[in-house]
């Protein structure tokens, strides 16, 4: 048995609807999902009653944008309150500032010798949330790449020549909106920079004392070693623990959610972690 609790649908940057998300889950015998969009809670009520209809277990969340000194940090949402109005005004602003990143971005493609223009970026999308993939979709569509993967490579990835640098709020921050709109915010694929990039014991430590309340240990980009290593982290510090394909749908030639590789025992767990959390909160709160 299996879950999966990072799951990206066409509210962002992902190939399936939020429907899809949940039938595909379905369909392949996952006991419990996430649906975790970019920046953006607009596919959950969709999802959810699409999971309640099919009696599928279903928790809501997002994965937030935060940078710190020029680095995007991810951060996991869940169980929160996708209707908590200052977190939709946070993410109207960090749609906003992502916005003009991919201006950015498209300006200096023109540039080097690529024209390309915000509305194709936008003609890319058909959800709330735009990012760089949808500018390397529309860059597959003129050409100019053969794929989404050789425009991150060659032009808009990290050290390509069309980088431009985020902007957004702190990761103090995120982890402060997901807590205030009922969440567990949790430190998405601290491993995902591979062995030589991967976070460690002190970086950890810092997120916790920022507001993290768990690891997502399980992850496509996290080997053996790597889980092992969060495992022990998350006992260390007392966090939760999550895990999940980080599935993009249909946008990749390969659907990660069917390699099933997050064990049932981690939504169980999770589920248990925040109704622990929960209790104190609520005993904390009548103090």
């Amino acid at each position: 048995m299996a879950c999966d609790l990072h799951l990206h649908s066409t509210a962002s940057d992902g190939g399936f609807t939020p429907t899809q998300v949940v039938e595909h889950a379905f369909e392949i015998g996952l006991t419990t999902i996430a649906l975790t969009d970019h920046d953006t809670v607009e596919g959950v009520r969709e999802a959810q009653t699409r999971a309640q209809e099919l009696g599928l277990r279903f928790i809501p969340g997002i994965e937030m944008t935060s940078v710190d000194r020029n680095n995007e940090i991810h951060i996991l949402g869940y169980f929160l309150n996708s209707e908590d109005q200052k977190l939709k005004e946070a993410l109207k602003t960090s749609k906003y500032l992502t916005l003009k990143r991919l201006a950015s971005i498209t300006n200096l493609l023109t540039d080097l010798g690529y024209p390309l223009t915000m509305e194709e970026v936008r003609k890319m999308g058909s959800g709330e949330s735009l990012g760089r993939p949808h500018v390397a979709q529309a860059m597959v569509r003129h050409g100019y790449v053969n794929n989404t993967q050789e425009a991150f490579e060659r032009f808009i990835g990290s050290y390509g020549p069309a980088y431009a640098p985020p902007s957004g709020i702190l990761p103090q921050e995120a982890y402060q909106l997901i807590m205030e709109a009922g969440g567990i915010p949790a430190i998405a694929h601290p491993g995902q920079g591979g062995r030589a990039d991967m976070m460690q014991d002190n970086d950890i430590a810092m997120h916790k004392e920022w507001g993290a309340l768990a690891i997502e240990v399980f992850h496509p980009r996290h080997d053996q070693f790597m889980i092992n290593y969060y495992l022990k982290l998350a006992q260390k510090f007392g966090m939760g623990i999550v895990g999940g394909s980080d599935c993009h749908g249909s946008y990749y030639p390969i659907v990660l959610m069917d390699r099933k590789t997050v064990p049932d025992w981690v939504a169980e767990k999770f589920f248990e972690f925040y109704e622990h959390y929960s209790r104190k909160q609520g005993m904390a709160g009548k103090n």
